[in-house]
């Protein structure tokens, strides 16, 4: 009787290991699968930064000489003028 104790023992013990395996084995496979979904998602949203600062990178240049011209123009046309609460001294 203890000798089949001893065996059923054994045998779950071995069933118990080999079921763990398994679940790990499984464990590994849907973790690579999402850990790989993260890295294109990672790998996509790197490539749209990128696309975007280009982007503004290049509109920065085609914009800022006329923006530069009428910044100048307008801080440097000084045209006086008498304010309009402005009362002489008699």
């Amino acid at each position: 009787k203890g000798k089949r104790l001893k065996q059923a023992k054994e045998e779950a013990t071995a069933e118990i290991d080999h079921y763990r395996l398994q679940r790990e084995k499984e464990f590994r496979n849907k973790e690579t699968n999402v850990m790989g979904s993260q890295g294109n998602l990672s790998a996509k949203i790197e490539e749209q930064t990128t696309e975007a600062i280009r982007n503004l990178t290049s509109s920065y240049h085609r914009n800022m000489e006329s923006m530069m011209k009428k910044l100048l123009s307008t801080i440097c046309d000084i045209s006086p003028e008498i304010h309009p609460n402005f009362r002489p001294e008699v």
